[in-house]
């Protein structure tokens, strides 16, 4: 997602400060996408520069001047062009499939280890998810936003079948490793391997060089080339 975007989408709610768009995001969409406050100040002055959002300064005399930001018509309609448009796929970075996929490196019971204790993390955030599925109907309905409500409510229902794919993914994967002889794992993290890193290099681009164009390695090496 564009932040930039996201800030707008949150200002076509109505007028807000940094602080008001932080807590926003913290509490609405934090669980696909993160935003720092020195992140949204920065941008938030770019779409001020770009006439998408407009800046008032509102006075308190016992506490410090507020900057309120406002969404303008060009930027309502920069909102609604990038939302109509497809969205391209984002560079995935996952630290447990680079365990998993140097898992011949440890033991066995050591991959397992890892394994369920993402399984642990996964039926807690669904927990996490159910919790916020009861808060998004309370706050839809204390603000008016039920419409929008219906939306929100879609991408914590996309959360929950991720996680709930992924524990499947990975209850299968533990069953799969508990039928290997431990002698199928390395016996320590700094395990040396045998292979001639010339001809791995000479196999993998000539492989390369044969996949259809729009493969998935094809378009990872694309992404990784930007």
């Amino acid at each position: 997602m564009s932040l930039k975007h996201g800030l707008l989408g949150f200002l076509n709610y109505g007028p807000m400060t940094g602080y008001e768009l932080k807590k926003l995001f913290d509490t609405s969409v934090a669980h696909f996408w993160n935003a720092e406050l020195s992140q949204i100040y920065p941008t938030l002055k770019q779409l001020e520069s770009e006439g998408l959002v407009e800046m008032k300064v509102k006075l308190q005399a016992d506490r410090p001047n507020r900057k309120v930001y406002t969404i303008t018509d060009d930027g309502r309609s920069e909102l609604v062009d990038w939302l109509s448009r497809p969205a391209d796929p984002d560079q995935v970075r996952e630290p447990l499939m680079i365990k998993v996929f140097f898992g011949a490196c440890v033991s066995k019971e050591q991959i397992t280890r890892v394994l369920r204790h993402r399984i642990e993390q996964l039926l807690e955030m669904n927990a996490r998810y159910e919790r916020g599925c009861s808060v998004i109907q309370s706050f839809a309905a204390g603000v008016g936003l039920n419409r929008e409500a219906f939306f929100w409510q879609l991408t914590i229902d996309v959360g929950v079948k991720h996680n709930e794919a992924s524990i499947r993914w990975a209850e299968e994967a533990i069953e799969r490793i508990d039928r290997l002889d431990a002698s199928f794992f390395g016996t320590s993290p700094l395990h040396v391997g045998t292979m001639d890193v010339r001809r791995a290099v000479e196999i993998l681009d000539r492989l390369k060089s044969e996949m259809p164009e729009g493969s998935f390695s094809a378009q990872a090496a694309g992404r990784t080339k930007e």
